[in-house]
Order: structure tokens, then sequence, then C-alpha cells
């Protein structure tokens, strides 16, 4: 390609671009300062709404360290709502996507291509399940000021086109509440990021260019944090959604939500992420207590990493380390596992054994609410990613333990190749038709059997022209 090509290709992404904040500006929706695309990388969202990071390295599994007790000792807990037992046989699937374009119903809010056609396709998934991710340090900046529910959001993938602008977490919960009318998008709520002006001093073993978001709320913070609870709740009702389950912190034993994970980088050094964990857990069961309706609290949330490093905390550390109170006083179990080409371990099976060591009179519900099969260039082809996706839901379908999976996310994030649509909206991957075969389309119910793999896994027609 000659340097002019080049050129003129990004002139013509420029005028794009521009055009875009051209109409958005036009409907007097024009981007929040601070709205520029950020260079921070991702986890399937974007970074310009969500702040999340690029997928830290799994390390291989290995041994465990002997985990210290968290300096804030035990944690009361409310004895969590009994749940029957899980059935043998039975998987229920959820979803991650924060973009609401792709949410709302179509009857209920008009799109133009090509959000149109797979907003359509997302509908057909029907998943049981909605994962809502709340970011504190996008909705709060000025403790003093409300929450800012209306923030507008161009609905690119950071840089990259097309975009479908939305208006900010108003208008997710809304479409979630048209979702929920008509059945099933049960919310699960996830809280992460440490608005600058709640965040610890900088302390312990940290990366590099660790930012406040990463740093834990300070103990006087936590008001606010219940403040936060109570507002998005009270902004729920509004919109007619009904948010039942949260959980205090995304991945607390990843270094960029929690740090820092050791007071000195020595790996020996007992994990520092869980007594701030057990802080905003408590502050959590707070706030839902003081609010109408029915609400409960899940733990974990974890990311998949079965080895302590020096910026992460093992699974099974953090599971031991938790407060006995705490461990078995929730009944549901949040972990991320991810299908990775180079190494078969199953971190659902992982939090699973170790949460089974802590001696709990009952068996935890295990909810993998973060799974997907990587999109990446050295990775096997589409079919056999998507067939090796569908052996792991079958093994989690088949684990009494396992009881729901869900998808991270819709679009791809580019730098985080984990979606089911390509990140420019071009064509699906097989593994769309494989989640609407498991989804309430291709299934009465949650025990129903698993799809056959040969007509789920199928590579999907793009929009039409």
């Amino acid at each position: 390609m000659h340097a002019s090509d080049g050129v003129r290709r990004w002139a013509a992404r420029l005028v794009s671009m521009l055009g875009i904040a051209a109409v958005l500006i036009a409907a007097g929706v024009a981007p929040a300062p601070g709205e520029t695309p950020e260079r921070k990388g991702a986890s399937a969202v974007w970074a310009d709404a969500y702040g999340t990071p690029d997928p830290y390295g799994t390390p291989d599994p290995g041994a465990t360290p002997e985990p210290g007790e968290p300096p804030d000792g035990p944690v009361p807990t409310p004895t969590p709502t009994l749940m029957p037992e899980p059935v043998p046989g039975s998987l229920a699937t959820g979803l991650t996507e924060p973009n609401p374009n792709l949410v709302w119903p179509a009857d209920r809010k008009a799109l133009a291509p090509p959000f149109a056609h797979w907003r359509d396709q997302v509908g057909r998934l029907r998943p049981a399940y909605y994962r809502l991710t709340i970011d504190w340090s996008q909705l709060q900046p000025d403790p003093g000021a409300p929450l800012e529910l209306d923030r507008i959001h161009a609905g690119c993938m950071r840089d990259k086109l097309p975009c479908a602008a939305f208006v900010g977490l108003r208008e997710q919960l809304q479409a979630l509440a048209a979702r929920q009318a008509e059945g099933e998008w049960e919310a699960v709520v996830t809280i992460s990021g440490t608005p600058g002006w709640a965040a610890m001093e900088p302390a312990g073993c940290e990366r590099n260019n660790t930012g406040p978001r990463s740093r834990g709320p300070r103990a006087d913070a936590l008001v606010q944090y219940r403040r936060l609870v109570a507002e998005v709740l009270s902004a729920a009702r509004d919109a007619g959604a009904e948010l039942r389950w949260w959980n205090a912190w995304n991945e607390p034993n990843h270094p960029y939500f929690l740090s820092p994970q050791r007071a000195k980088c020595d790996v020996t050094a007992p994990t520092e992420a869980v007594a701030p964990y057990v802080r905003l857990h408590k502050a959590l069961g707070e706030a839902l207590d003081e609010a109408p309706g029915r609400q409960e609290r899940v733990i974990g949330d974890l990311a998949g990493t079965a080895r302590a490093t020096i910026h992460l905390t093992a699974i099974a550390e953090f599971i031991a380390a938790l407060p006995h109170e705490m461990a078995c006083g929730t009944r549901v179990w949040a972990q991320h596992a991810y299908l990775s080409y180079v190494n078969p371990r199953d971190d659902a099976r992982v939090a699973r054994d170790a949460l089974a060591a802590r001696g709990c009179s009952f068996a935890h519900e295990i909810w993998v609410t973060e799974t997907g099969a990587r999109n990446g260039p050295r990775d096997p082809a589409p079919i056999a990613r998507c067939l090796s996706l569908h052996r792991r839901l079958q093994e989690w379908h088949a684990d009494p333990q396992v009881t729901v999976a869900f998808q991270y996310t819709a679009r791809e994030d580019d730098r985080f190749a984990y979606g089911l649509i390509e990140t420019g909206l071009e064509r699906a991957f097989p593994a769309l038709g494989l989640w609407q075969a498991w989804g309430g389309d291709g299934r009465a119910s949650p025990a129903a059997p698993p799809p056959p793999a040969e007509t789920a896994c199928v590579e999907p027609l793009p929009p039409a022209p």
C-alpha cells in the first residue's frame, strides 16, 4: 500500500468520526468532557465508557502459597436465602453486553444497520441472566454531585466504527427493563472502578502505571459506595428494571481492579486483596438491606488464575483467605473461566474444589459470570473454537454445581477477542449460533439436553447489504 493510500484512508475515517460527532451534537447529545478514546486497553468493554483493562496473562497452574488472614478479621454475614440444591444436567445462559443498542427489543427502539440486524440476533440468545457492569469512577466523579446516569456514550468500540450512541446507565436500565418485561434477563450487577477521590494511597507491590481506579476505596469512602448502590437501585425502579443479584467488586484478585495484591513483591507474601473485598461486601449488604425490594449478594467474580504471582491472587488462595462466615454465608460463587487452548484448566472447577475445602454446610452454586472462546489469530479455526466451547458447556451442564454460564460479550472488543460478533459488525463467529442454541430460543429450560453440536456450530450469514 502506498503512503498516499494510507493518508486517504485515515482522512476518510476522520471524516466518518467527525460525522458521528456532528450527529450527536445536532441531536443535543454531545459527548461529555473526557469522552475521547483511551489507550488503557479493555476487557471486552469500551474504555471510554467503562475503563476496563487488557486481559492479564493467566499463569500456569502451580503451587499456591499459604494465605494470611485478612487484617480486619471475620465480618458477620446474614444467613443466605435458601435456594434449591443444584440439579445435575442443568445449565442456564447469561450475557454481558454493555451497549443497550444490542439489548433493546426490536419494537422499542429503531436502529440503523448494521446494529438493527445484530440486535435481533442478540435477542435470539434469550439469556436467563444479564450481567450489568457498574463503573463507580464514571458514575460518581464528584462525591458531592448526583450520579451521572445520563452520560452520553458514542457507542463505538473506542476508536472503531460503527457507532450507535446511548444515554449512559439510564438507557442500559431502560433496555434491560424492556427485556425483563418479555421474561428472563434476570440482572446480576457487579461494581468496579474506584473514583480518584475515594482511592487509597499507593502502597505495596503495584504494577507500573497503576492508577487510583485500581486501588481499593478508603474506609471513609464506603458511605459513598453505599450511596452508589442505593441510587442505582432507585434509577432501576424508575426504569422498571429489577436488579436482583449483586457482587461487591469485579475481579478482586486482579491488580487492575484491586491493587495492591501483596504488601511486597514476594509471591510468598500473603494476599492483601481479601480485606478490602470483605469491607466492600459488608457495605454492599448494608446498602441492599436498607433498600426496598428483594436483592441478594453473590461473591467472587474472580479472574481465572490458579497460580499466585506477585501481582495476582490465585483462586484457591483467595477463597482460603475469606472469613468463614462470608465464604459459607453466600450460596452463589461467581467465577470467570475463559476457554484457553494453551491450558485446558477449568477455573470453574478450581473454584468449586477450593470452596469444598472450606467445609460449608452446603455445596455452592458456581455461576461462570464471564466465559467465551478466544478468537485470536493463533487459535483454532472458528468452527473448532465453537466445538471446544460447546464441549465446555456440556461439561458444565453435567456438573451439578455449575448452573449458569455468561457469554462475554456480544460485540467483540478488538483488544479482548472473545466476542460473538466481529468488532466492525461485518459478520458473526459460529459461537453466536451456539449460544442461541443453548439459550431460550434453543432449549425450553436449563435442564433441557444440550443442543447437537453439528447444528449449533455453523458459519452464520452476514447481514444483508
